[in-house]
């Protein structure tokens, strides 16, 4: 009797230590959590199977917001993406030359940037920092808040002679631009179909250009009232969404939306080596709605 109650015991304890080592662990990702069994958690990606299963996976650990373990224990991810929302945040983008780095993120486009100096007694660290700086610019016109540089070149100044003229230094960087969110477009265009909108800001930037030129478009009736124009039409296509604003003069009579957050609706054009935004504004901005309160109390 007590032979059969030590091996059930024995039993037990087996079945209970193969279950704790058989329980899954979890990958926190930004929209779903997967269970996994993770195999390895490198410098720049975790390696997992699937439980009861034997083929390897891997992730992008930056797009995993922490992991539970199957013992209990819990790591932390540190991301290095942030939320960018057009020029001001441009300080924001993530910049790397690690192709790994920005594996299963959304890619926007190609980027290319070129800075020259001045005079020959440029400061190449210098024109270096705005090379990268108006691939950033352009980057987060584009609706990114990723940059892998996937070339860079640079030459320092060189003093001429009698035969061969001066150089100034000079770098050129190639890239591509990601973003780490897609966009919610059905949401969006159901949110935006026919929407009142008043026309706040424009920003445009030549690849020639020392530095993006931000302009403020405002404008009011003879009320001081904000002029106010609707979106009068809207699709998507190729995965985009794109909308109409007649009163909005463009190149292009549709404008691709990129953001939309917090009331504040940003669209994007392309004419040759310019890109351009445009910043509008709805009802559910802060902006808008200290108008209507103003409007109320007069």
């Amino acid at each position: 009797m007590k032979n059969s109650i030590l091996i059930l015991l024995l039993a037990l304890g087996i079945s209970v230590t193969l279950s704790a080592q058989t329980k899954p662990d979890k990958l926190f990702l930004q929209n779903e959590t997967k269970e996994v069994m993770v195999k390895e958690v490198g410098l720049s990606e975790i390696k997992y199977t699937f439980p009861k299963e034997e083929t390897i996976y891997s992730i992008n650990k930056y797009l995993v917001q922490k992991i539970v373990f199957g013992s209990g224990r819990e790591e932390i991810i540190e991301i290095p993406f942030k939320d960018v929302n057009g020029l001001t945040d441009m300080d924001k983008v993530f910049v790397t030359y690690n192709p790994d780095e920005v594996k299963g993120l959304i890619n926007l486009g190609e980027l290319y940037s070129k800075a020259t100096g001045v005079t020959v007694f440029s400061n190449m660290s210098t024109v270096k920092n705005r090379s990268l700086d108006k691939m950033k610019a352009e980057a987060t016109m584009l609706g990114a808040n990723a940059v892998l540089i996937s070339d860079a070149r640079s030459r320092g100044n060189y003093y001429g002679n009698e035969i061969i003229p001066s150089q100034s230094t000079q770098t050129v960087l190639f890239g591509q631009a990601y973003s780490t969110s897609k966009n919610n477009l059905d949401k969006w265009k159901a949110a935006l179909e026919g929407a009142d909108v008043v026309f706040y800001q424009s920003h445009s930037f030549n690849k020639n250009d020392f530095s993006p030129k931000i302009e403020m478009v405002l404008q009011y009736d003879e009320n001081r009232i904000p002029v106010i124009t609707q979106i009068t039409e809207s699709n998507i296509s190729d995965e985009r969404l794109f909308v109409k604003i007649p009163a909005i003069r463009t190149k292009t009579e549709n404008l691709e939306v990129i953001s939309y957050e917090n009331g504040t609706l940003t669209l994007m054009g392309k004419n040759k080596n310019t890109i351009y935004n445009y910043i509008l504004k709805t009802k559910e901005s802060d902006f808008m709605k200290s108008v209507q309160t103003i409007l109320g109390k007069n």
